[in-house]
């Protein structure tokens, strides 16, 4: 049972792939392995704990698990966030990169990230030329403040713009293991308070661990082997489908 940050990382690194939230696999979640105290579904909390990393809950350990725990992480699960150790993520990277060829905006948006090194979601987005947001109910919409945190991606009639989304890109550029998030960054008022969720800040792979950690010698095939041999061992009541869904 996770009931810390310390036991999310190791969490992680033990199984090797894990989502955030719950999906077709039973039990193959953050959502479903963590004390109820720690889960807060509505990004809410109360304010003499606003400055205690202890009484913060799993949404405010993805930093802290991120850097502390040499883990990646982004939208790797289905348009769904989550964990890869680093003992799979170089395997994840070289297979799903032979699986997600680019497009033309997409290469764009990856070639003004790494020009940055990283990136907050909004400096991404303007620094790439996509206009602002046309979110209703912004501040009150929980998933509209998951999809800020990157954790969650939102149904294209949340969009507004023409041909590939800015969302839709940095998307598949996860799933497609050309990009993660590497950290949260906060708001804060001038008391020093902090508020609302933490914004997502992007790198490249390549950028955040360095490239030499991501060499591996094996194909994308071998790599497709390797994790589908992981995810086999770690969830034996799964179908076939459900692990080709995990896969990707």
């Amino acid at each position: 049972m996770i009931e810390s940050p310390e036991d999310m990382q190791h969490l992680a690194n033990e199984w090797g792939f894990l989502p955030f939230f719950a999906d077709a696999v039973p039990g193959f979640s953050i959502e479903e392995n963590i004390d109820s105290r720690w889960w807060f579904d509505d990004g809410s909390e109360d304010e003499e704990d606003e400055t205690s990393e202890d009484t913060m809950g799993a949404w405010d350990w993805k930093g802290r698990c991120i850097l502390e725990g040499d883990l990646a992480y982004g939208k790797f699960f289905h348009g769904k966030a989550g964990y890869i150790s680093m003992q799979y993520y170089p395997d994840y990277v070289n297979y799903r990169r032979s699986r997600y060829p680019l497009s033309a905006t997409e290469e764009h948006v990856l070639a003004t990230l790494h020009a940055a090194g990283s990136l907050l979601s909004g400096e991404l987005r303007r620094a790439s030329g996509f206009g602002p947001r046309h979110y209703a109910r912004r501040e009150t919409n929980p998933l509209i403040r998951a999809a800020e945190a990157g954790d969650i991606r939102l149904p294209r009639e949340h969009h507004k713009s023409a041909g590939e989304s800015f969302e839709t890109a940095v998307t598949r550029l996860q799933m497609g293991g050309r990009m993660l998030i590497a950290d949260f960054d906060y708001r804060y008022d001038k008391q020093g308070h902090r508020y609302g969720w933490g914004i997502a800040r992007y790198a490249t792979p390549e950028d955040f661990f360095g490239p030499e950690r991501l060499v591996t010698e094996r194909t994308p095939e071998e790599s497709r082997r390797v994790i589908l041999s992981r995810l086999r061992e770690l969830l034996p009541e799964a179908t076939e489908a459900q692990l080709l869904r995990i896969l990707g």
